[in-house]
C-alpha cells in the first residue's frame, strides 16, 4: 500500500494535486490510502479520504503513528513539513521497513521570513529539525526546481539528492477545458468586456491588495471586470475594498467555487500577483484553457511554469504599476501566446507524467538505503 498523508483536507490545490496522483496511481495497479487528520470546510472527493484526527493536528500526529503499524504501508509519502518530521524522527522504530517520501510542496524560506513571534518560531524549529532529518528519507521530492534549491539553501542538503516532479494536474478528460461552457452562475453580462479572474486562497500572501490596486488603474482607461474566486482570512477585507470602490457589477466575489475550469476557460486573463507560491497549480489550469496568464516573478513556480515569460507575462513582486501595465498588453493585445502553444504548455504537467516519475522514485529505495538506517 502506498499511503499519502495530509494533515487536513480542504478545497485547495494540495488536495486536488493528492486526488491526482492517487487516481493515477491506481490505475497503474497500485493500492493507494490517503490519510488525513481533519476536514475543513467544504470539500470535494472527501470519500476518497481516511480521516483519523477529527479533533486536531497533535491528535493526528499520534493517530498516524497507530494506522501506521496497523496497515504497514509499504510507500508513506508526506506532504507538509512537520509530518515529514514525525514520520522520520520514529520510523526506525516503528515501521523501519517503510519507504518514506517527502515531498515539498511549498518554498521553505517564504513563510519562515514572512512569519513572526509564535510562527516564526515555529518555523524555525521546523526548519532545524528537517535539516538533521531530511537526509535520512529514502526520496526527496520537490514540485519546482526553484523549491528545491531554496530546501538546499534552507537546509543544507547539498550532496542530498532531490528530485524535482511537477505537480500532477492535467488529465486526458480535461483536454476540451477552452471550450468549457459558461458557468450558469456567471455574474456578468456577456457583452465583451474582458474578465480578469483570480482563482485561489483569499490570503495576505496572495497580494490581493496589488491586484485591486492594478485593476482600479487599468479601469480608469480600459474596460474591464474582476472575477475573484475563493475562500480565506481575508475575504471581508477584500469585499469592503470592493465597497469603497464603488466599482458595483464590475467586481465580484464568487467565493470557493469545486471546479474552476469553466470559470478560468471563460475569463480573458488569469491574475497570479502573489509575494511567493510553492508550484502555482493555477497557472497550468489556465493554460489548459488556453487564457492568458499575468503573474508576480515570485518564489518558487511562476517562472518555471511559464518558461521564464515564453507563456505568460512575469513582473516584480509587488508592483501593482507593474501589473498594470502587463495586464494593459494582454488587453490590447501586444502581448499575447497563441492557444495552441498553452494548451501544449499545459499537457507538460500530465498526471500520467507525474505518475511515471513517482513511479521511478518509489522503486528505487533499493539503489540508494540512507547510510543511518542499513542494516
Amino acid at each position: 500500500m502506498i499511503a499519502l498523508l495530509l494533515s487536513r483536507v480542504e478545497a485547495g490545490g494540495l488536495e486536488r494535486v493528492q486526488f491526482n496522483l492517487a487516481r493515477g496511481l491506481v490505475d497503474r495497479g497500485h493500492s493507494v490510502r490517503i490519510v488525513a487528520g481533519r476536514l475543513e470546510g467544504a470539500a470535494p472527493c472527501v470519500d476518497e479520504v481516511h480521516f483519523i484526527a477529527p479533533s486536531g493536528a497533535w491528535q493526528f500526529l499520534w493517530r498516524l503513528l497507530g494506522w501506521i503499524r496497523r496497515n504497514r504501508p509499504a510507500v508513506i509519502v508526506t506532504t507538509s513539513n512537520d509530518v515529514a518530521v514525525w514520520v522520520l524522527l520514529w520510523r526506525r522504530w516503528l515501521y523501519a521497513d517503510a519507504e518514506v517520501i517527502v515531498t515539498q510542496h511549498l518554498a521553505i524560506s517564504g513563510p519562515r521570513l514572512a512569519a513572526r513571534g509564535v510562527r516564526w518560531v515555529k518555523l524555525a524549529c521546523i526548519r532545524w529539525a528537517m535539516a538533521r532529518l531530511l537526509p535520512s528519507a529514502d526520496a526527496i521530492v520537490a514540485v519546482s526546481a526553484a523549491v528545491a534549491a531554496d530546501m538546499r539553501a534552507e537546509l543544507g542538503l547539498d550532496g542530498i539528492s532531490i528530485d524535482v516532479i511537477h505537480n500532477p494536474i492535467v488529465a486526458v478528460a480535461d483536454a476540451a477545458a477552452p471550450d468549457l461552457p459558461c458557468p450558469e452562475a456567471w455574474p456578468f453580462p456577456r457583452d465583451g468586456v474582458p474578465v480578469l479572474v483570480f482563482v485561489g486562497r483569499l490570503a495576505p500572501e496572495k497580494r490581493l491588495d496589488l491586484l485591486f490596486a492594478a485593476f482600479m488603474q487599468v479601469r480608469a482607461t480600459l474596460p474591464v471586470r474582476l472575477l475573484v474566486l475563493g475562500a480565506g482570512p481575508i475575504a471581508a477585507q477584500l469585499e469592503q475594498w470592493r465597497q469603497d470602490a464603488g466599482v458595483g457589477i464590475d467586481c465580484r466575489l464568487m467565493g470557493q467555487m469545486q471546479d474552476v475550469l469553466p470559470w478560468i476557460a471563460n475569463s480573458d486573463i488569469l491574475v497570479l500577483p502573489s509575494d511567493y507560491e510553492g508550484f502555482g497549480n493555477v497557472l497550468v489550469e489556465a493554460m489548459q484553457c488556453a487564457t492568458q496568464i499575468v503573474a508576480t516573478d515570485c518564489p518558487s513556480g511562476p517562472a518555471e511554469i511559464l518558461d521564464h515569460g515564453r507563456f505568460g507575462q512575469l513582473v516584480a513582486v509587488g508592483d501593482a504599476a507593474a501589473l498594470a501595465v502587463a495586464l494593459r498588453r494582454s488587453l490590447d493585445g501586444s502581448f499575447r501566446v497563441e492557444r495552441d502553444a498553452l494548451l501544449a504548455r499545459s499537457a507538460e504537467f500530465s498526471i500520467d507524467r507525474a505518475v511515471d516519475a513517482y513511479e521511478r522514485v518509489f522503486t528505487a529505495k533499493e539503489e540508494r538505503v540512507p547510510p543511518s538506517f542499513q542494516r
